[in-house]
């Protein structure tokens, strides 16, 4: 996770505020409210690209003091953008990220009115999930995360749609990600598909023979063949008679082809309710 906090009053504002907008955040470890808004101004400015610099100010420290008196801060959390030397824009309190993303909209100068254009383009990927294209959402996908490769939601977008196909790189983004311990599930996903991978090239399941293995075996070559219809379906046949096959491998290869595709594609709103209904 990318480290907001004010280091050197020079080079992480002055200097960056005369071609970019700095927004501050004066903040304090006990401010229940600055709990609630820090976490909402470093999502945006993770997906911001560039377009503007957060920095947060911990009024607490000593240091940080005379600059919250010059900028007046009376109460926090308190928020101030500054561009070219001048103050543009300021809220005080707590805001819900959408009256957030409003004011980000309102004050930022219009070359570089356009926060909300990540989310257009994640809309655009989740979109073409939704219509089952998914080449086209991992091109759309590939083209954001080069644009701001320290976002960990575009790795594990991107990572997620070269699946089945190119692990290798899928494998280098969930390495790369910044908070690992958030996207547990991503990974064993990519590890499941890893396994699947080895079954539909040996054509064997490791330890276990019969018609099982056989229809197993078919789910896992579906998987490649991106006939994903045929390979959940067959994957929820097989929990339905034995959930201990593979140990528990269909339901973990339901559950990662499930985040595979994302909870838009067809096959995931075909599939997903009777996948639920075989567990129980």
């Amino acid at each position: 996770m990318a480290d907001y906090e004010l280091k050197d009053i020079r080079t992480d504002i002055l200097e960056p505020s005369q071609t970019t907008p700095v927004v501050l955040d004066f903040w304090a470890p006990w401010c229940g409210p600055c709990k609630t808004l820090s976490p909402i101004l470093e999502k945006l400015a993770a997906k911001a690209r560039g377009k503007w610099k957060f920095v947060k100010v911990n009024v607490d420290e000593a240091g940080n003091q005379p600059l919250a008196g010059q900028f007046q801060i009376r109460s926090i959390p308190a928020v101030r953008m500054l561009f070219q030397g001048q103050v543009v824009g300021s809220f005080d309190g707590a805001l819900p990220e959408a009256q957030v993303k409003q004011w980000l909209k309102e004050n930022l100068p219009e070359s570089d009115n356009d926060s909300d254009e990540d989310d257009d383009e994640l809309s655009g990927v989740e979109k073409l999930i939704e219509q089952g294209e998914r080449e086209k959402a991992r091109i759309q996908a590939e083209k954001a995360y080069n644009q701001d490769k320290q976002n960990d939601e575009l790795k594990i977008k991107l990572a997620m749609l070269l699946l089945p196909d190119d692990i290798e790189t899928a494998e280098k983004l969930l390495d790369a990600l910044s908070s690992p311990e958030k996207f547990e599930i991503e990974k064993e996903s990519l590890q499941t598909t890893k396994t699947l991978k080895t079954i539909s090239q040996k054509g064997e399941v490791p330890g276990e023979s019969g018609k099982t293995a056989e229809q197993y075996i078919t789910a896992a070559k579906a998987v490649f063949d991106h006939d994903y219809e045929t390979a959940v379906k067959t994957f929820i046949d097989i929990l339905m008679v034995n959930r201990s096959f593979h140990e528990d491998g269909a339901r973990k290869a339901c559950v990662a082809l499930f985040k595979l595709l994302g909870d838009k594609h067809p096959v995931s709103q075909a599939w997903r309710r009777r996948f639920s209904m075989a567990l129980y």
